[in-house]
């Protein structure tokens, strides 16, 4: 078994030299093996290693002794050991989660704290582990992805041990007189993964002996080729990426539309994972195929606060944005007013000649303005005049290419519905000075 974890650890370069380790150490047979093995490696790689031992408030004095003999087992080896207690069962309720889902997370969340950004994680994952984690995620749905199953090596955390053998490992532990607690919810079933070692494996292992070996061996074979795939979706993913704001995502919607629909997924959940710290689900990917199908100005609304929408020849994800409110301020000739809203100062005064106008400022035929003036967000009803007719401004912003989300920021310098400049993108035609011109009203929009 120590030859297996060693050739493990080397083969996947888990742990480098003089590296900071925090070992889990629950005090099952698996994890006192896992920290005997890597402390008797530590000396010639220089590690640092910590033990972890997270006492998660559910089994009474079976759980204080459990953190007993953790600790006297680290003191033996003299190595450091943190404790870290908790009460799973209400923060399960507050989570609204299983509290075998809230101990996992509880456990890793402290895993992480100790081990900082550039500590290393290990866990005594073993093969049969493996075949559970395999099953598990069949019963519940799953692609090439989840039938791998658990990596060597995932960020951070590292299983020396997942090639190794629970026999194996308890042979280990007798042949080097390691002690071990047995955990008794092990034999609960009321936990998924408990029905599974109990009732499930034991049906497989009748039908072929080496069912579980099998299992992991397959999980194996798939990772291969899931990280070859990965490879591949990778460079697709970069491929149909276009330039984009700060914030957003944007996918050339014609390259994704000619990918292989195995690879287009693939991309698309690389797009999602951009925003997500969890796994993202297929039934977002499958909302973001349909949606790829739909014409533009589409959109969808994600649970998890993700926004995504076909603008033209792109596919956009992003944060979801708060809906901007809607503002009006009027302009009073000869002041500067600022408007907070649209982060502008707008200065609107009168001439009785034309002037010299900077790009920021505009001319208009002040005689033809017939009302108040005001700077404000699109209404219904805004419309703009063009040389032959009128347009909506709402066809204004779908012809000029306004992100949806941005369309309630456009600053409009309107009396009543019309619109004499819709800011950054057209002028009224009906109110630009002539030779008939005997007053100019002129107005200049500068950052606030």
């Amino acid at each position: 078994m120590r030859k297996k974890a060693r050739n493990a650890i080397e083969k996947f370069h888990m742990f480098p030299r003089q590296a900071h380790i925090v070992v889990g150490l629950s005090g099952g047979a698996d994890s006192v093996a896992l920290l005997h093995v890597l402390y008797g490696l530590r000396e010639g790689f220089q590690w640092n290693i910590t033990a972890v031992h997270v006492h998660h408030g559910l089994r009474g004095e079976d759980a204080d002794k459990d953190q007993q003999f953790a600790e006297e087992f680290c003191k033996k080896l003299e190595i450091s050991c943190i404790v870290r207690r908790y009460d799973v069962k209400a923060e399960a309720k507050k989570r609204k989660l299983g509290e075998e889902e809230t101990g996992r997370l509880l456990r890793y969340e402290a895993f992480r704290e100790i081990a900082g950004e550039d500590g290393f994680i290990a866990v005594a994952h073993h093969r049969k582990d493996q075949a559970e984690t395999v099953l598990m995620r069949l019963c519940r749905g799953t692609g090439l992805t989840g039938l791998v199953g658990m990596s060597p090596v995932r960020g951070n955390i590292c299983r020396p041990l997942l090639f190794c053998s629970r026999e194996e490992i308890e042979q280990y532990c007798r042949e080097n007189d390691l002690m071990w607690r047995e955990d008794a919810t092990n034999q609960e079933e009321k936990y998924t993964r408990n029905k599974l070692r109990l009732q499930v494996l034991p049906v497989l292992e009748e039908i072929n002996p080496k069912a579980v070996e099998h299992i992991a061996e397959t999980a194996e074979i798939l990772s291969v080729e899931e990280n070859y795939l990965e490879l591949q979706a990778a460079a697709c993913y970069e491929a149909a990426k276009e330039t984009a704001p700060k914030g957003e995502v944007c996918l050339n919607r014609k390259k994704l539309q000619e990918l292989h629909p195995a690879m287009r997924k693939r991309v698309l959940r690389k797009a999602m994972a951009e925003f997500l710290s969890a796994d993202v689900s297929q039934v977002q990917i499958d909302a973001l195929e349909d949606l790829l199908t739909k014409d533009t100005g589409k959109s969808r609304d994600f649970l998890e606060g993700i926004y995504a929408e076909n603008r033209y020849d792109v596919l956009v994800l992003s944060r979801k944005k708060e809906k901007a409110e809607g503002y009006q301020s009027a302009l009073p000739l000869g002041e500067t007013v600022v408007i907070a809203e649209a982060g502008i100062a707008v200065t609107a005064w009168t001439g009785e000649k034309a002037e010299s106008v900077s790009e920021n400022t505009k001319c208009f035929d002040y005689d033809k303005v017939d009302g108040e003036l005001f700077c404000r967000s699109r209404k219904t009803g805004d419309f703009i005049s063009m040389k032959h007719g009128r347009k909506k401004i709402k066809d204004l912003f779908i012809d000029e290419k306004v992100p949806r989300e941005e369309r309630e920021r456009v600053p409009l310098i309107a009396v009543g519905e019309e619109v004499l400049w819709a800011v950054g993108l057209r002028v009224s035609e009906k109110y630009q000075p002539d030779e008939n011109t005997k007053k100019y009203l002129y107005i200049r929009i500068e950052k606030a």
